[in-house]
């Protein structure tokens, strides 16, 4: 399914089922046990928003050490999922067609219906479709952000309020207040790849390890292509990043319905493009990982490969503006977020599901220059090569 088509039927048939599971909620609901045992934490959109949704649930396997922790989110999703090592159990919800919605969605209510489930922790914003399937799990807590409406009062629990004004990792971390656990730990998440030291994904004609990689993602994911930067800036910036780094090998990547687009991009590059992989839908994300932990430079726009480069410690220069970096930007200390910060900006509100209303045409991401983009990799760049010269004179 398209995200338009699951964002209409969230918003007209998500109210009737939130109106019913939330009185049933009020009626039936169990009473709190003396231990949590079982949590159920749901998270259906963004890899990105999964991946830094990560401290918080490493903060709740130590303060719940034998409790069950489930994560239910979209089986696009399963990569990232398996990648976090604080969960006993993943279930999925397959929205790829109606057909398999409909058959995973029957699966999942059967077992939500005979698994105990004490405690929810739904970590979408405001959707109606986890606020319904976290009140089918009957559960004694039902922890979720807070909203005036009647459809999500009814079914929550413990309501937290949003704050937009901190990082969304903090944001998330915040909902586990209710089962007393505070905010003291780290925020940054971080992926570690060490089975491998040779890029085996690469064609064999590009496996020399005296190459240096420059990745770039014009991608921008389904859920908002407002958020990618001009294609043929991207094309003109690796252009320029070609010319100064003459031995650099250049991956574009993206996903496998991206890959059209990608290739678009990479035919805009001036000149001979050899030195230019399109790697969209070619790779796992095991695969993107270990790429990323090769790497010297990710360029990017916001998206959930930015969130991946920044747990991997991969230096990156990540464009923003739709969505404001204060909220969602990568956490490390070693990217630099390009943001023009208009008057509207930001304009994707999770009040509307992040329906993209713009009227003057996207203006936030033509703010940002080639010559920005350049001079940040520039300096990342260089930043990496003072360090290694630092680290050979060491030794």
């Amino acid at each position: 399914m398209t995200i338009s088509l699951m964002r209409r039927i969230d918003r007209f048939v998500g109210v009737p089922f939130c109106w019913a599971s939330g009185l049933a909620a009020m009626v039936f609901r169990r009473s709190a046990p003396a231990s949590v045992d079982s949590i159920l934490v749901i998270k259906f959109f963004g890899l990105g928003s999964i991946l830094l949704a990560a401290p918080a649930l490493r903060r709740m396997r130590l303060q719940f050490p034998n409790a069950r922790i489930v994560f239910l989110t979209f089986s696009a999703n399963a990569e990232i999922v398996d990648e976090l090592p604080f969960l006993d159990e993943r279930w999925f919800v397959d929205p790829s067609s109606l057909g398999s919605f409909v058959r995973s969605f029957s699966m999942l209510l059967a077992r939500l219906i005979r698994t105990k489930i004490d405690v929810v922790v739904d970590l979408e914003f405001f959707s109606k479709f986890s606020t319904f399937v976290g009140s089918v799990a009957r559960p004694a807590k039902h922890i979720g952000f807070a909203l005036p409406t009647r459809w999500r009062s009814w079914n929550i629990t413990d309501a937290v309020p949003l704050r937009s004004d901190r990082h969304v990792s903090e944001t998330f971390l915040s909902t586990l207040s209710p089962l007393g656990i505070g905010s003291e730990e780290p925020l940054v998440p971080r992926i570690h790849f060490e089975n491998s030291t040779s890029p085996s994904f690469l064609p064999i004609e590009n496996m020399a390890l005296t190459r240096e990689i420059i990745c770039v993602n014009p991608n921008a994911g389904v859920t908002s292509l407002e958020r990618r930067w001009d294609g043929d800036r991207f094309a003109q910036v690796i252009d320029i990043m070609r010319s100064e780094n003459p031995t650099a090998l250049f991956c574009l990547i993206g996903s496998a319905t991206e890959r059209k687009y990608v290739d678009g991009v990479r035919q805009a590059i001036p000149n001979n493009v050899h030195d230019t992989l399109n790697l969209a839908g070619l790779l796992t994300l095991r695969e993107i990982i270990q790429l990323f932990s090769l790497s010297r430079l990710l360029i990017t726009n916001d998206s959930g490969p930015m969130h991946v480069a920044a747990a991997v410690g991969l230096p990156t220069v990540a464009l923003f503006g739709p969505e404001s970096p204060d909220f969602y930007g990568p956490l490390g200390n070693r990217t630099i977020n390009l943001y023009a910060g208009l008057r509207c900006s930001p304009c994707l509100n999770v009040y509307d599901a992040k329906v993209f209303k713009c009227l003057i045409g996207g203006q936030c991401m033509k703010e940002i220059s080639v010559g920005q983009v350049v001079e940040a990799s520039r300096f990342l760049l260089e930043e990496l090569n003072q360090h290694r010269d630092l680290v050979e004179v060491l030794h």
